[in-house]
């Protein structure tokens, strides 16, 4: 198991690998006649018992959490061009470090209601295996078949709850606004949206990487990592050029700079004395280039159309930008909150709204495309959460989407998919209206509290106010726990595959399909547990609560495990 998860895995799967090596000179020497095993007979076997001994370990850990886990699906590409669906699952009371499940290739060739079918069985399957409760499940939501797949699954499991990958439409949405026809699959494609400068956004994204190859330093955008690598990207800018979306994306993001002409001119064109040759004849020629670039950056870089264009296309990308952003943890302020996505998609549309420089017809077509992508996310969950966050409350949400979803809230099942009583409904009724009362008494008349400014300054998160202050409302409470334990996005396998050490193109041309998977399996997940139990636990109950211990087919606080 050490060499296993310590050892560079291109070593472990060379031809002939040191250990190996050193191994059968160690016998030798001792005048023992016993040969090593075969490298591929050997990796095989110290495979199979180590998969063995991590899958005992992960399922465990698993099942010892303390609030029910939350799986996510996403896909990568193989080697053979084929999808891999990778199946990974997280315990919020242990920091939300995720531990791979499954892995394996969907079929090719199925229609959309097929893929669905197969996308459903795939997942029971996964989740039967899981010997501790499951909240739900984060989903891809730009395939052609996402939609029917959530739908087939929310019958199959009512009592779990399943939405869209946020990052995935966000994305999805960068590239609808690059490409029109990006991410639409054919059943979708009569209700495509027309983006009347798509092309003319293309052409200052290729001039903007141009020019951005001139600046010093350039930001650089790391969820772009995070994203699906199978989607089609490309644009045909020009007969000669071409682009993927993302790097147009960071392209004009890039280009802000450029706003500022004078300064950024300032910055290329003044060269200081240390730079300036010593030779004469050099440094009139050196000048001369100068000169020369100085005009035709300046021509472009002053010209209003050029400004004009960047200004109101950055007006587009920085939104989802700072969405992106907030969603990577890498933004200043903490990550999204379940509880946030809906209001966060409404903030969307209002800042492409206000941008000045959209034409009317251009304003309504992407509102359009947001509000696609925002159907494709929301779940009930996002919903309830709104309805459930100390801080939010449901606030800004119409009174209409309000009472939708506080019906959902008494529609809920217990975690076994049973539906509630009338006794179990009259009880949830009777808890919200308590909670709620509650909730707005302290954010209306203890605001300056400690309390509520951890609330609201995220400090404690809303997961955490119900699993150490929500006890006075058991059967919320259960429900609370089911839905706050939810990610936004799915987790990223590329990522944590890669953390692990792992290039799975170079592994999977060395050795066949199952060591590959096993190797990948023992690597990833021994470094996950590693991390996810030095975390500990960062939920703990302020007293002993007699409902956390009760039946689970009972709607409370047994739902937290």
């Amino acid at each position: 198991m050490f060499l296993l998860t310590t050892l560079d895995v291109a070593q472990l799967v060379a031809p002939e690998p040191a250990h190996v090596s050193f191994v059968a000179r160690t016998l030798r020497s001792l005048g023992v006649a016993v040969e090593p095993p075969s490298v591929e007979k050997m990796l095989t076997q110290l495979l199979d018992k180590c998969c063995k001994s991590v899958e005992a370990r992960v399922l465990g850990f698993l099942k010892a959490a303390v609030v029910p886990v939350s799986l996510t699906v996403d896909t990568t590409g193989a080697l053979n061009g084929a999808d891999v669906v990778n199946y990974m699952a997280a315990a919020a009371s242990s920091g939300q470090v995720p531990l791979l499940l499954d892995a394996v290739e969907r079929p090719s060739g199925a229609d959309a209601d097929a893929s669905a079918d197969w996308a459903a069985r795939d997942l029971a399957r996964v989740v039967k295996k899981l010997a501790s409760p499951v909240a739900g499940c984060v989903l891809p939501c730009s395939r052609p078949h996402s939609r029917q797949t959530r739908e087939r699954l929310e019958k199959q499991f009512p009592g779990m709850y399943f939405h869209g990958c946020m990052r995935n439409a966000l994305l999805t949405l960068a590239r609808q606004i690059f490409v029109p026809s990006a991410a639409v699959s054919e059943s979708d494609r009569k209700h495509s949206v027309a983006l009347p400068f798509s092309q003319d956004l293309q052409q200052c994204a290729l001039q903007c990487q141009d020019l951005v190859f001139l600046l010093p330093r350039r930001e650089e955008v790391s969820y772009l990592g995070k994203s699906d690598s199978t989607d089609n990207r490309l644009m045909h800018v020009t007969v000669r050029r071409r682009l993927t979306v993302e790097d147009g994306f960071v392209a004009i993001l890039q280009a802000e700079p450029f706003l500022d002409a004078d300064k950024v001119l300032d910055q290329l064109l003044c060269a200081s004395p240390e730079e300036t040759p010593s030779d004469g004849l050099t440094r009139t020629h050196h000048s001369d280039d100068i000169a020369h670039l100085q005009t035709q950056l300046t021509k472009v870089v002053r010209s209003s159309q050029f400004t004009d264009k960047l200004r109101k296309y950055l007006g587009i990308i920085r939104p989802i930008h700072a969405l992106l952003l907030s969603l990577s943890g890498d933004a200043k302020s903490s990550p999204m909150l379940l509880s946030e996505v809906y209001a966060s998609f409404s903030q969307l549309v209002q800042e492409l709204a206000a941008n000045p420089l959209l034409q009317p017809e251009e304003k309504t077509s992407l509102h359009i495309l947001v509000r696609q992508q925002q159907e494709r996310v929301l779940g009930t969950a996002h919903f309830l959460s709104y309805l459930l966050d100390p801080v939010l409350l449901g606030e800004n949400l119409t009174v209409d989407t309000k009472a939708e979803a506080e019906q959902k809230l008494m529609a809920s099942f217990h975690a076994d998919g049973s539906p509630l009583s009338d006794t179990d409904k009259e009880a949830l009724y009777e808890q919200y209206m308590d909670f709620k009362k509650f909730a707005f008494n302290q954010k209306a008349n203890k605001a300056d509290t400690l309390a509520f400014r951890t609330l609201k300054e995220r400090k404690k998160s809303p997961l955490e106010f119900w699993f150490v202050d929500g006890a006075k409302w058991p059967s919320l409470q259960a429900i609370a726990c089911r839905i706050f334990v939810m990610p936004v996005c799915t987790f990223s396998a590329k990522c944590v595959i890669s953390a692990a050490g792992i290039d799975p193109i170079m592994v999977s041309k060395m050795v066949d399909a199952r060591t590959s998977a096993n190797l990948t399996y023992v690597r990833v997940n021994s470094r996950q547990l590693h991390v996810a139990e030095s975390s500990g636990t960062v939920l703990t109950p302020a007293t002993h609560n007699p409902q956390l211990e009760s039946s689970s087919n009972d709607i409370t606080a047994s739902m937290v495990v």
